[in-house]
């Protein structure tokens, strides 16, 4: 290939580049949505409490065909016994089908370390015996955990939309699944309201049994 075909084919890639860099200003057609802010930029705080999770499942291919759906209770509560550096706190992530102790499963415990400007915090965990890895970044509420494995590659992206509200991806590549993408969203659950609801659901189906 001579120097000015070269030149051609490397230009030809500016107008996909210049496309996803526009500035809101460029474009005013796009509706501009207002950033919650947690306050004193902690995610360690925000991230407390009992959480529904919800995400729809596709083959991570050319065709993205759906997998399934799941539903996930997501319990997140302090872990004080390992906070031994002034500088870090720690959280216990545990998963199961509802509040239940018996049906929760512990998942990790995670160290979170804020910087001093509190505009990144620092996230590291061990899961199956592998270090991991992960990072908030304040200025567009956003954390990337990174599970990485001798035999899989997982990455997690959670968005804050609200107090109560995140957005989740899952990229999840195995050798021995189907690599998926997941998406969908976590909802701040009320601990009464939903033991409420569930033993009331169990109550109507004993009933109908």
């Amino acid at each position: 290939m001579d120097n000015n075909n070269w030149r051609k084919t490397k230009l030809s890639i500016s107008p996909v580049l210049s496309h996803n860099t526009k500035s809101d200003k460029e474009g005013d057609s796009i509706p501009k949505t207002i950033k919650y802010q947690i306050t004193d930029n902690d995610f360690y705080s925000y991230l407390i409490g009992s959480w529904k999770r919800n995400l729809e499942w596709r083959n991570f291919s050319g065709t993205f065909s759906h997998i399934r759906s799941s539903n996930t209770v997501v319990l997140i509560e302090e872990y004080t016994k390992f906070d031994t550096d002034p500088g870090s706190r720690s959280l216990k992530w545990s998963f199961g089908k509802s509040l239940a102790k018996n049906e929760l499963h512990f998942g990790y415990t995670m160290r979170v370390t804020t910087s001093p400007k509190s505009v990144e915090t620092y996230l590291e965990w061990t899961y199956v015996g592998s270090p991991c890895k992960g990072i908030f970044f304040s200025f567009n509420n956003t954390a990337v955990l990174n599970f990485f494995q001798p035999h899989s590659t997982v990455v997690v992206t959670y968005r804050i939309i609200d107090h109560d509200t995140m957005a989740v991806c899952v990229v999840e590549v195995d050798e021995k699944q189907t690599p998926s993408i997941q998406y969908g969203n976590m909802y701040r659950i009320e601990t009464s309201l939903y033991n409420s609801n569930n033993n009331n659901n169990n109550n109507n189906n004993n009933n109908n049994q």
